[in-house]
């Protein structure tokens, strides 16, 4: 389907038992503030690496995926020197070559390093920042790029490193061009064409006239729950199996918090950008796309924004999962595919916090209920905006899906199935 202008929106109801799935730097559950009221939170860091990991994402990444990784540079210098500790001075030209191509070598703050030239890995592995660091000589530019990226960069320096031993400044040139050009192409990998690389080079370089950054496909919003939470502590210890007879006492203690949460969660896949990352068709000329997409292109695309959608409704975080096991499927999902108009979060439709208020109120159907209001309710003062499709799954919710009952499939499967058809599918 060459359809352009198609946006595709994910929204997920999911209900988690007692859990610390997404910690913050006290090693408490991650929280923020909404609608006046402290709601529990999930970082779209975390959500979007617990996508990568799971299930139909994970099975396309397996040969096709990137690699995120500081020891590139290491890995080229054990490439060369055949030998698990290459030589400094191996390290050193090889770390050269890109210095030259203008990634900026690091300088040292503290021990540590700021760099232009690097991205940083938060907590949950995914892109947090501009950050790099260097450990004695061995200088750790952070990059995103697809596995087949390695072999190539390895054979740039292996067919030129005589001469770049020597400092033939005219082979490092090449070379650096070489680097460049690979750097540039590395990232046709699905997981970069949705969520991005953000890399910044010194003008007038060999790198600098590539672009080696890339624009997202893919927007995921930090899940948050439709209510107000209260963080709880459990204060647990642990006996001594080899305690002497008598010995009374725990070997170990400690607390760990965690709460219970009914998370709101939101993505949203911009199909021509995903189709012009995977295709690397990024270049602009004369204010608009130098080169323009083909079926083939979004053939590609469609199997991401498939995979992505599977993945994104059974992703769970792992945080503290051996000891809460909080392995909670979400109770209602609504797929969107619009053209034109504007994309739209119903983050708001939980501005008032969710409250049970009778002994038989459910937190997921009130959930679910106050959502698909808040659907209709923007529906009626916006207009379609676009939609050419709308499909949900839901667990046992009948009751709550007001205007949306006519867009309800019996399955996960047959609701992505229905969002993704073609035009000509749909007649």
């Amino acid at each position: 389907m060459n359809d352009s202008g198609i946006k595709y929106e994910i929204h997920l109801i999911q209900n988690f038992a007692p859990s610390n799935l997404n910690r913050d730097d006290t090693g408490q559950p991650k929280s923020a503030t909404f609608g006046g009221f402290r709601r529990a939170r999930i970082s779209s860091q975390c959500s979007k690496r617990s996508t990568r990991l799971q299930g139909p994402l994970a099975e396309l990444l397996e040969n096709q995926g990137a690699v995120r990784t500081r020891q590139l540079i290491m890995e080229i210098a054990k490439a060369i020197d055949t030998k698990e500790e290459p030589d400094e001075r191996t390290i050193e030209i090889v770390a050269g070559v890109f210095e030259a191509g203008g990634l900026e070598r690091p300088a040292k703050r503290s021990g540590k390093v700021k760099s232009q030239a690097a991205e940083a890995i938060g907590e949950d592995g995914e892109i947090n920042g501009n950050e790099g660091f260097e450990s004695g000589n061995k200088t750790k530019i952070l990059l995103f790029l697809d596995k087949m990226a390695f072999p190539k960069l390895i054979d740039v320096f292996k067919e030129n490193w005589d001469d770049l031993a020597k400092g033939n400044k005219e082979v490092k040139e090449k070379a650096c061009d070489k680097v460049g050009r690979l750097l540039f192409e590395a990232v046709k990998a699905p997981d970069i064409a949705l969520f991005g690389r953000m890399l910044e080079v010194k003008n007038n370089t060999p790198f600098g006239k590539y672009n080696m950054s890339v624009e997202a496909a893919c927007q995921v919003a930090h899940p948050i729950s439709t209510h107000k939470i209260d963080m709880e502590m459990d204060f647990y210890t642990a006996v001594d199996d080899l305690n002497p007879d008598g010995e009374t006492g725990a070997g170990m203690m400690g607390v760990v918090g965690f709460n219970s949460a009914c998370y709101y969660r939101y993505a949203l896949v911009d199909r021509d950008q995903l189709a012009r990352n995977l295709a690397r068709k990024t270049e602009r000329k004369n204010g608009g796309w130098a080169q323009g997409l083909e079926t083939q292109d979004y053939e590609e695309a469609d199997k991401v924004v498939k995979a992505f959608l599977e993945a994104m409704i059974y992703a769970i975080p792992t945080g503290k999962q051996n000891s809460f096991a909080a392995q909670n499927l979400p109770s209602f999902g609504l797929f969107v595919k619009r053209k034109g108009g504007v994309p739209v979060s119903l983050a708001n439709a939980f501005s008032t916090p969710i409250r049970p208020v009778r002994d038989d109120d459910d937190l997921v159907g009130l959930s679910v209920n106050a959502l698909t209001k808040h659907w209709d309710a923007i529906k009626e003062l916006y207009g379609d905006q676009g939609i050419k499709v709308t499909s949900c799954f839901h667990l046992q919710q009948e009751k709550r899906l007001n205007g949306l009952a006519g867009s309800v499939k019996t399955s996960v499967d047959k609701a992505i199935h229905e969002v993704l058809r073609s035009d000509e599918e749909t007649k």
